[in-house]
C-alpha cells in the first residue's frame, strides 16, 4: 500500500482506469464462459445420453433376438431327432463307434446350416447328464460339463445348469474363449420330448456384433467412444476393444470398489448416471452410463472434456484477446487524461520547490478556472501569507532571543544568589554547631538534664538545616547541570548505586532482587544513578522498621513499546493514595523527623531528573502493603538528549 501511495499521478490514473475496466470485463468473461460451459455440458450430456440409449436398445434387441432364435432351435424336429439319435449311439458304442461317426457326418450339415443362419460360432448338443454329445466346431474338451464346472469357472457349464434347472432359455455372461481366442457368450435352451428333458442345445456367439456397436462413433466426435463391460467375478471387464486401445478386450479390468474407472463401475449399477471422470488413458472425460440387467452388461459412452468444452475455451480466449485490446485502449486514454492533469501539478510542484529553497517572490500560473486553477490561486495566497508570517516570525524570533538572553542573565544571577545565600547560611550554622559542641565539652558536668537536651536539639537543628541547604542546592542545580547523554548499562548503574549504600544494606539485612533484563539506555548516567540511589535508599529506610521480616527491595524492568519502564518495590509501611502526588513536593515529609531521617527532598530530586529525561514517575502503594515506585524513560532520547548535550556554567 505504501508503494502505491508513492506512485506518480500518471501511474495511478492508469492503474485506476485499468482496474475500473478490468472488473466488469472479468465479470462478463467469467459469466460468458460459465454459461457456455453449462450449455455445452447439457448439450453434450443429452447427445451422449441419446447415443447410450440407442446403443443399449440395439444391444438389448440383438441379444433378445439371439435368445429367441436359440429357443427356436429346441423346437425344430431335426434338433430333437439328432439328440435322440446321438443318445442312442453313445449308449450303444460311445463316441468312437462307427454309428456315432456316421451320425455325426449326417448331422453336421444340418447344424452347420442353423449355425450360419443364426450367425452362431458353434452349436453344442448336451444330454441331461451334462455330457457334450456333439459340437459343430468339434470342441476338443468334449466331456461332462459338470466336470468342467468343477475344474474351473465356466460360463458354458453355468448356463447349462441354469437352463436345466429353470427349463427355460438362459443366456450366460461373456467370457474369453482361449480356444477361439475371442469373447464368447452362450444361450442354452432345454429340449423336451413330452414331459421329459432329453437334452440341452447351446448356441455359442461371439461379441462381433457388439464390437460393431462399440466401433460406431457417430455423434461422438474425435475422442468419444462406447465401452461395453461385463462383471466377471469382482472385476468389470471390457468385452470389446476400445477406440484408443484395440487390445482392451478382456485385458482392461477394473476392480469393483476401487478408486479407478468409476464411470465403468457405475455402468454396472442399475441407476443411470452422468459425470466427469478420469478414464483408462488418464484423460478427464464426460461419461454417461447405462445398465442392461437382462444380460448383465454395462455401457459407458464418454467423450474427452477437452473436446466437449473446446468451443467454450475458444470463446474464452477470444474474449480475453478482446479484453486485452480494450485494456490497451483504456491505458492510452488514461495516459492522455493523466498527462493533462499532472502537467499543471508538476508546474505547481516546481514553484513549490523554488519557494521552499527560499525564493518567495515566485508565483504559480493560474491559467484555468478548474480545481487545479483554484489550487494555484490558493497556493499563491498561501505564499503571500507565508511571506507575512516569515516577517512576523523573524520579529518574534528577535523577541525570543532577547528574552533568552535576559533569562540566562537571570539564571546566572540566581545561581550566584543561591551560592551566596547557602554560603552565608552555612557560616552562622557552623558557628552555632561549634559553640554547641564547646558548651557540651566544657560545661557538661554543670548543665542539668534539660540543658543537655537543649544542646542536643541545637546540634540536631543545625545539622538538619545544613542538609536542607545542601538538598536545596542539589535541587536547584538539577535543571541547570546538563551532563552529556551516553549509552548506559542499567545493570552496572544499579550495582554502582548499591555499592554506595552497601553499609545500610548489610546493617538492615536487606534482601535484594535485581532483574537480569535491565537494558542499555541512553541517558544522563550521573543523574540516573541518583534516581536509583534515592529510590533504593528510601525503600530500605521505610522497610527497616519492620521487626517481623527483613527488608525486601526489588528492582525490575518492563518493555513498554517506545518507553523503558523501571520500578523499585519494597515491603515497607506503604503510602496512602491521597499522598501519592504530595510526596514529590520539595521537602514534603509524611512522618516526624525522629521517626525517619531525611529532609524530604529525595523524591522531588528524582521527579526533576525524570522530567528532564521526558519521562514520568508515579507510585503504586497502600498503607501496610509496601510501595512500588515506577518511572519511565523514552527509548529515543530526542529532545531530552539535545538538552543534555548543552552544558551550563556552574560557577557562582
Amino acid at each position: 500500500m505504501t508503494q502505491f501511495k508513492n506512485l506518480r499521478i500518471t501511474a495511478k490514473f492508469v492503474l485506476y482506469f485499468l482496474l475500473i475496466s478490468l472488473v466488469p470485463l472479468s465479470i462478463s468473461i467469467y459469466i460468458s464462459y460459465a454459461r457456455s460451459l453449462k450449455v455445452l455440458k447439457e448439450e453434450v450430456t443429452n447427445s451422449l445420453s441419446v447415443v447410450a440409449d440407442n446403443k443399449a436398445n440395439q444391444i438389448e434387441a440383438y441379444l433378445i433376438r439371439q435368445k429367441k432364435e436359440a429357443s427356436t432351435l429346441s423346437y425344430t424336429p431335426e434338433i430333437t431327432s439328432a439328440i435322440e439319435k446321438l443318445a442312442d449311439a453313445l449308449r450303444a458304442g460311445g463316441k468312437d463307434s462307427p454309428e456315432y461317426s456316421a451320425l455325426g457326418q449326417e448331422l453336421k450339415p444340418i447344424l452347420k446350416y442353423y449355425q450360419k443362419l443364426f450367425d452362431y460360432d458353434d452349436i453344442i448338443l448336451v444330454n441331461p447328464d451334462g455330457e457334450i454329445m456333439f459340437s459343430v466346431e468339434e470342441r476338443k474338451e468334449l466331456k461332462s460339463l459338470y466336470e468342467i464346472a468343477m475344474a474351473k469357472n465356466s460360463q458354458l457349464a453355468d448356463v447349462f445348469v441354469r437352463a436345466k434347472e429353470s427349463q427355460e432359455t438362459e443366456i450366460s455372461n461373456f467370457e474369453y474363449d482361449p480356444q477361439a481366442k475371442k469373447a464368447a457368450v452362450f444361450v442354452a435352451t432345454p429340449v423336451s420330448q413330452g414331459a421329459d428333458l432329453i437334452g440341452v442345445v447351446i448356441a455359442q456367439m461371439s461379441n462381433r456384433l457388439l464390437y460393431e456397436f462399440a466401433q460406431d462413433y457417430t455423434g461422438l466426435g474425435q475422442t468419444g467412444e462406447t465401452i461395453i463391460v461385463s462383471k466377471i467375478g469382482d472385476e468389470a471387464v471390457f468385452i470389446t476393444p476400445s477406440r484408443f486401445d484395440p487390445e482392451a478386450e478382456f485385458k482392461q479390468r477394473i476392480a469393483i470398489g476401487s478408486s479407478e474407472g468409476l464411470y465403468i463401475q457405475r455402468a454396472l449399477q442399475p441407476e443411470k448416471g452422468v459425470g466427469r471422470f478420469v478414464d483408462y488413458r488418464g484423460r478427464e472425460v464426460l461419461a454417461v452410463n447405462r445398465y442392461l440387467p437382462t444380460f448383465r452388461l454395462g455401457i459407458a459412452v464418454k467423450m474427452d472434456t477437452a473436446e466437449v468444452f473446446a468451443s467454450a475455451r475458444k470463446l474464452r480466449n477470444t474474449l480475453l484477446s478482446m479484453s486485452f485490446l480494450i485494456q490497451v485502449v483504456v491505458a492510452i486514454i488514461a495516459l492522455a487524461i493523466a498527462h493533462s492533469v499532472s502537467r499543471p501539478i508538476k508546474n505547481l510542484t516546481g514553484v513549490a520547490k523554488t519557494i521552499s529553497a527560499g525564493e518567495l517572490s515566485v508565483r504559480a500560473a493560474a491559467d484555468t478556472t478548474d480545481e487545479i486553477g483554484e489550487l494555484a490561486t490558493s497556493f499563491n495566497q498561501m505564499t503571500d501569507s507565508l511571506v507575512a508570517s516569515k516577517a512576523n516570525v523573524e520579529q518574534k524570533k528577535a523577541e525570543v532571543e532577547e528574552q533568552k538572553r535576559l533569562l540566562e542573565e537571570a539564571n546566572k544571577e540566581l545561581d550566584s544568589f543561591v551560592y551566596t545565600v547557602s554560603h552565608d547560611l552555612r557560616a552562622p550554622l557552623r558557628g552555632i554547631d561549634g559553640f554547641a559542641r564547646l558548651l557540651e565539652q566544657d560545661y557538661t558536668n554543670t548543665l542539668e538534664a534539660q540543658g543537655k537536651d537543649y544542646l542536643i536539639r541545637i546540634q540536631s537543628g543545625a545539622q538538619r538545616m545544613k542538609k536542607l541547604i545542601d538538598d536545596l542546592l542539589t535541587l536547584s542545580r538539577i535543571s541547570r547541570i546538563k551532563n552529556p547523554y551516553e549509552d548506559v548499562d542499567m545493570n552496572a548503574l544499579v550495582r554502582s548505586a548499591l555499592n554506595r549504600i552497601e553499609f545500610d544494606i548489610k546493617t538492615h539485612n536487606v534482601e535484594l532482587k535485581i532483574a537480569d533484563n535491565l537494558p542499555v539506555v541512553r541517558c544522563d548516567r550521573i543523574k540516573m544513578e541518583e534516581v536509583f540511589l534515592n529510590l533504593i535508599n528510601n525503600a530500605i529506610k521505610f522497610s527497616s522498621k519492620n521487626k517481623v521480616v527483613n527488608p525486601k527491595v526489588e528492582v525490575g524492568y518492563a518493555d513498554k513499546n517506545d518507553m523503558h519502564e523501571f520500578y523499585v518495590k519494597d515491603n515497607g509501611i506503604g503510602i496512602d493514595k491521597k499522598y501519592h502526588q504530595e510526596v514529590f513536593g520539595i521537602f514534603k515529609r509524611l512522618h516526624k523527623q525522629d521517626e525517619y531521617e531525611g529532609t524530604g527532598a529525595g523524591l522531588s530530586i528524582c521527579k526533576r531528573i525524570i522530567d528532564d529525561h521526558k519521562g514520568s514517575i508515579w507510585i503504586d502503594s497502600e498503607p501496610g502493603q509496601g510501595a512500588a515506585f515506577y518511572f519511565t524513560l523514552p527509548k529515543i532520547a530526542g529532545e531530552a538528549e539535545k538538552a543534555g548535550q548543552v552544558p551550563v556554567d556552574e560557577t557562582g
